[in-house]
């Protein structure tokens, strides 16, 4: 009896110590960083996609166009370069007497005066003042006494004799208001000269394109690009003009080295949607991109989302609770980290598996 309760008191004894070695030798649980993370998700997204080229241009005013003086005479003052010249406004002066801007499309070509036949300039005449406030003149391509009466007004509030009449050279016709980009000449010079270079007043980009570099179709006039400014300040500009490229020497540009087919450039102007974007920048590179294709009201996923099958093909992991689906998809335009993809069960909303 006795021995039975010793062979049971050790088989007590053995199992109690089992039981410690297990408590104490089990496995501890992993920290929390070492535990698998869930898959990172995404969302299949209905948006724009788009691939651009990108270009470099030159924000400046445009070409300049020589401004030639008419009027015989000393020059006697000329305007500050960067000095905008509008309606009515002095040009420069011969003899201390101002030639001033009138716009219009037709140049004085002969005097305007009561022997005057009616003519488009003279209609010029008489809208340009007009609109400086001489409500006398006509309407219309007739020198009247409306007209007379207007010029001697005008003429006496901007120092010029009060003649009634305008000589070839005593005012300049311009379709637009002017910028002073340079001065070719100084005062004291004759004035019936090339007297200085004019832009316009607004702010352009320009660029000169190699079509061996981008599709010249993609460059149209009314096409809408993106301006990155110099200051880093990001636009939109509308393309106005497209022509042969020239250097300094007006002799058509190319591209290509010797041994090359060589291929004639072609001049890019674009004017700025908001001519406010580009206040407080004068000059400098702008980086210009071109949208080559677009694809609109796609759905999209993460490039990283794509899972390549076997056979061929790809597939994402569609998330339902806490499970995943394989689902197979047809891939199309990728831009900027995402990819456009269509297939059977695949809709905008769905959470997605992604790497990235």
């Amino acid at each position: 009896m006795r021995k039975r309760l010793l062979v049971g008191f050790g088989v007590a004894v053995a199992l109690a110590g089992t039981a410690a070695y297990a408590l104490l030798f089990r496995a501890a649980p992993l920290p929390a960083a070492q535990q698998p993370h869930p898959p990172q998700t995404a969302t299949i997204v209905t948006t724009d996609l788009s691939n651009t080229v990108s270009i470099s241009g030159t924000l400046d005013y445009g070409a300049a166009t020589t401004l030639i003086g008419r009027k015989t005479g000393t020059l006697t003052w000329l305007p500050a370069v960067g000095t905008v010249v509008g309606r009515g406004q002095r040009l420069y002066a011969v003899d201390a007497k101002p030639v001033l801007l009138f716009l219009g499309d037709t140049p004085l070509y002969r005097q305007v005066d009561g022997t005057a036949t009616p003519g488009p300039d003279i209609g010029e005449v008489n809208a340009n003042l007009r609109a400086l406030g001489y409500h006398g003149a006509p309407n219309g391509g007739t020198y009247t006494t409306g007209t007379m009466n207007a010029l001697k007004q005008w003429q006496r509030h901007v120092g010029l004799d009060s003649t009634g009449t305008l000589g070839i050279g005593d005012v300049v016709v311009l379709p637009a208001a002017v910028r002073v980009d340079s001065l070719k000449v100084q005062t004291g010079a004759p004035a019936a000269a090339d007297l200085a270079g004019l832009t316009t007043t607004k702010k352009l980009v320009t660029a000169t394109v190699d079509p061996s570099q981008i599709d010249s179709s993609l460059l149209k006039p009314g096409g809408t690009v993106a301006l990155t400014l110099p200051d880093g300040k990001q636009t939109t500009g509308t393309i106005v003009s497209l022509g042969p490229a020239a250097d300094s020497a007006g002799t058509p540009a190319t591209a290509g080295g010797a041994g090359q087919g060589q291929t004639s450039q072609t001049a890019v102007t674009i004017t700025f949607d908001d001519q406010s974007a580009a206040s407080g920048v004068d000059s400098g590179a702008v980086g210009i991109a071109v949208t080559a294709e677009s694809h609109k009201g796609v759905l999209a996923v993460p490039v990283g989302a794509l899972v390549a099958v076997q056979g061929g093909g790809y597939a994402v992991q569609v998330v339902t609770g806490s499970t995943t689906t394989l689902v197979g998809v047809q891939t199309g335009m990728f831009a900027h980290g995402l990819v456009e993809v269509s297939g059977q069960g695949i809709a905008a909303g769905q959470k997605i598996v992604t790497v990235s």
